[in-house]
């Protein structure tokens, strides 16, 4: 397991998890990965639907939704759009897939949100009961921008909740737990949101302020969920950060590396870990396989 030895004793109660892609944008390769192409390709927002046998519902971010679009509409907001084009196909849409697992909108208890932006939360209005675990510095940062700042870090005000400030439990407010030894042996800073460690919000610093993972175990393995920490598998298993030209949106860009390193050696070190980057087909079908690597 990948907690520090003291808790090792008891291993991390299982939950159920579906990973559920809703809707992509395109860019070029080259953005993704030092090396790749300029051809345009797809990046697929997923989502991570997580029932708790007590806690029921958790969702690990939001994806695209209608709420993106209408967002969009005008300038600035709408560069975004053109920048990256995006498609959210209908039977993609985040509360039709929830409702084919018998969610409703009331059951959904708590999102965590890896970052703030837009095509992460662009959901977060369809949930207006549930809690937003995130960051405090990643709160503070989205509500502190505006019009062609906020399109420069891709955030769209209009995707965020008004009552968020309200709504927010930071994650620093949790009992944290050190993950592989925490962050003095190479490892992570994690927090406990449900007080029985099943799931562990980690710290991943470097993409935007107070970005945020998600560890816990289930289907007989453990899953780290990573955000944009990571954009494809090959990022992580190469230790091969972003091109440069992606430097302009990262927010700490020595932090987004250091944090890559820190996920390829401990996919090194867990053969069984399997570590899901937000927009990785790969990582789809790997978690689909149910197996291995």
């Amino acid at each position: 397991m990948l907690l520090s030895n003291e808790l090792l004793a008891e291993p991390q109660p299982a939950v159920a998890f579906h990973w559920l892609r809703v809707g992509h944008c395109k860019g070029p390769e080259a953005m993704a990965r030092q090396g790749g192409k300029l051809k345009l390709i797809e990046f697929p927002s997923y989502v991570g639907a997580i029932h708790h046998p007590y806690h029921g519902w958790t969702l690990f971010d939001t994806g695209y939704s209608q709420h993106f679009f209408d967002a969009t509409r005008r300038v600035p907001e709408l560069l975004y759009r053109s920048t990256l084009p995006v498609t959210l196909p209908e039977h993609e849409h985040l509360p039709r897939q929830l409702a084919a697992l018998d969610v409703g909108v009331d059951d959904v208890r708590r999102i965590v949100v890896s970052h703030f932006h837009g095509d992460h939360v662009g959901g977060l209005l369809d949930h207006p009961q549930a809690r937003i675990i995130a960051g405090g510095s990643g709160v503070q940062h989205a509500l502190s921008l505006r019009g062609i700042s906020a399109v420069r870090h891709a955030i769209l005000p209009a995707l965020l909740p008004t009552d968020l400030r309200d709504r927010h439990d930071p994650v620093e407010g949790f009992a944290e737990v050190p993950i592989a030894g925490g962050p003095a042996a190479g490892g992570l800073r994690g927090w406990d949101l449900l007080g029985d460690r099943s799931l562990l919000a980690v710290d991943l610093p470097g993409h935007m302020p107070g970005h945020l993972g998600l560890l816990f175990t289930s289907g007989g393995r453990q899953v780290m969920l990573v955000g944009d920490a990571a954009w494809t598998t090959r990022s992580y298993r190469e230790a091969k950060p972003p091109s440069r030209l992606a430097k302009q949106i990262m927010h700490d860009w020595d932090a987004t590396v250091a944090t890559l390193q820190t996920l390829h050696a401990l996919d090194a070190a867990y053969p069984d870990l399997l570590i899901l980057p937000a927009h990785c087909p790969e990582g789809a079908e790997a978690w689909a396989a149910g197996s291995p690597r």
